[in-house]
């Protein structure tokens, strides 16, 4: 069953995301074991308070999910992506089968 792992966050530092986005696709594998579904920055808010940068990106299974998401190396580069926006969260999500 395919899982999505979605985050929302406002970018606060431009120069400090651009360095977490150049490592993140080679580090969640993007092409490889993720797929990119959605990348907007400039996310439509309908309910809530999110940010107005959301990525959505798509795994095999949830065990690939939580694998990429809670792997050392990416868990470093979380830290550059938190420093670097704000009003941010993440959730994985089971999708359809």
């Amino acid at each position: 069953m395919p899982a999505y792992l979605i985050v929302n966050y406002n970018v606060e530092n431009t120069e400090q995301y651009g360095e977490y986005s150049a490592a993140a696709g080679p580090v969640l594998q993007i092409g490889e074991k993720a797929k990119l579904v959605a990348f907007d920055g400039d996310s439509q808010k309908l309910e809530g308070a999110p940010g107005h940068q959301t990525v959505v990106l798509a795994f095999d299974s949830m065990d690939e999910a939580k694998e990429a998401y809670h792997s050392g190396e990416y868990q470093k580069l979380a830290k550059v992506r938190l420093d670097a926006t704000s009003n941010h969260f993440a959730v994985l999500v089971n999708g359809i089968g």
